[in-house]
C-alpha cells in the first residue's frame, strides 16, 4: 500500500472530516461522568498516531464489528478544536478487507535496518576492547555477550511508551546513534575511556527489554518489572548477573554499572545516582542530545517549513520552529 495516497492525520484541519485506512494499535474502554461507556482507539497512519474517541461504544461492540488491536480498519474521523488544539472523533469504523493493505504499511520504523545497526554497534564495541594488559576479560566482551544473548528483544523493543524513539526498533535506533556519537566524542576528548563510554552507550537502556512489552506493531506498555524496578536497576542487575564469578576487573565493572545507574543525570529525572565520572557525564549528555534531537526530527516530519508547533513538544522548553526552505 502507498501510505502517501491518503491524507495524513496532521494534514486535516479543524472543521474537516476524512476517511482512510489506519492501523489500530490500542483500544481502551472508559466511562464518562454520566456512566456512558466510550472507547479511545490509538491509530497510526504510517507517519504519526492519534487517539480519537468513539462514544456510545465498548470493546465488545468493536469485537462484533471485527475491529481488533494490531489490525487495519477503515475509519471516518471528524476534527474539532479543543483547548487550542485538534480533537479527533471517530464517526464510523469497520474492518479493512483489502488484501493489499497490511499492518506493516502503517508502522513507524527506524530509518536504518536493525540488523545493520546491530552489526555496527558490535563492531564498534569490539574495536575498543581493553584487556588491561591481559589481566582481565574485557568490558567489550561482556557487552557483546549481553547484546548477542538478548539480540531479538534488543533490536525489536521500543525505547519508550511515549516521548522519544517510541516505536518498534526504537531501542536499537537510539542506542546505535548514541554508540556512534560516543565513539566520535572520544576522538575529541581523548582522555575519555573509549571502551567504557561506548559499552555504556550500547547497554545504557538494555533494561528496557524488561521494562516494556512491545507489540508487533510497536505499541509499548509497562511490565510489572518496569513499574517495580525501572530500566536503570534492571540494566545494572544484568551486568551483575553476567559478571559474577568471571574474570572481569571489579573496578571496570563498577564504573560500567555507574554509567547505567547515572545516565538520567539527576535524581529528579530518575537517576539512581548523579554522574561521578567524566564518562558518566558524557553518557548523560549524549543520551539527552539524542532524545531531544529525535523529538525535533519527529516534529519536523509533520511541520511545514516556516511554521511553528502548536505547543511545546514534550521534553522541550519551547515551541519548535522549522526554517523556510531556501532556494
Amino acid at each position: 500500500m502507498d501510505k502517501n495516497a491518503y491524507r495524513k492525520f496532521t494534514d486535516v484541519q479543524v472543521g474537516e472530516s476524512f476517511s482512510r485506512p489506519v492501523l489500530v494499535s490500542a483500544i481502551r474502554e472508559s466511562v464518562d461522568k454520566n456512566g456512558n461507556t466510550f472507547v479511545k482507539i490509538t491509530m497510526k497512519d504510517g507517519f504519526s498516531e492519534i487517539t480519537p474517541m468513539m462514544f456510545k461504544t465498548d470493546k465488545a461492540m468493536l469485537t462484533q464489528l471485527g475491529v481488533y488491536e494490531d489490525n487495519v480498519a477503515d475509519v471516518r474521523i471528524s476534527v474539532s478544536e479543543y483547548n487550542g488544539g485538534k480533537s479527533y472523533r471517530i464517526d464510523k469504523i469497520a474492518p479493512n478487507n483489502d488484501s493489499d493493505v497490511a499492518p506493516g504499511d502503517f508502522m513507524k520504523l527506524p530509518p536504518c535496518d536493525p540488523e545493520k545497526m546491530f552489526s555496527e554497534i558490535c563492531a564498534l564495541v569490539e574495536a575498543c576492547a581493553n584487556d588491561c594488559g591481559g589481566k582481565y576479560d574485557t568490558i567489550s566482551a561482556l557487552t557483546l555477550k549481553i547484546l548477542n544473548d538478548k539480540k531479538e528483544r534488543y533490536i525489536t523493543s521500543s525505547a519508550a511508551v511515549s516521548m522519544h524513539h517510541n516505536m518498534r526498533g526504537g531501542l536499537i535506533y537510539h542506542s546505535y546513534r548514541m554508540v556512534k556519537t560516543a565513539n566520535a566524542v572520544c576522538d575529541i576528548y581523548e582522555k575519555l575511556d573509549r571502551e567504557l563510554l561506548v559499552c555504556g552507550a550500547a547497554l545504557h537502556d538494555i533494561g528496557k527489554i524488561w521494562e516494556y512489552k512491545t507489540s508487533s506493531t510497536g505499541e509499548a506498555e509497562f511490565t510489572s518489572s518496569g513499574v517495580l524496578f525501572g530500566h536503570l536497576y534492571l540494566g545494572a542487575s544484568i551486568i551483575k548477573k553476567y559478571t559474577e564469578g568471571e574474570n572481569f576487573s571489579t573496578e571496570r565493572v563498577k564504573l560500567l554499572t555507574h554509567l547505567l545507574l547515572s545516565h538520567h543525570g539527576t535524581r529528579e529525572f530518575g537517576a539512581v545516582v548523579c554522574p561521578a565520572t567524566p564518562e558518566a557525564f558524557a553518557l548523560f549528555y549524549i543520551d539527552n542530545l539524542d532524545a531531544k534531537l529525535y523529538v525535533c526530527e519527529d516534529a519536523y516530519e509533520i511541520l511545514d517549513p516556516g511554521t511553528i508547533t502548536d505547543k511545546k513538544p514534550f521534553g522541550l522548553d519551547n515551541r519548535l520552529y522549522r526554517p523556510n526552505d531556501i532556494e
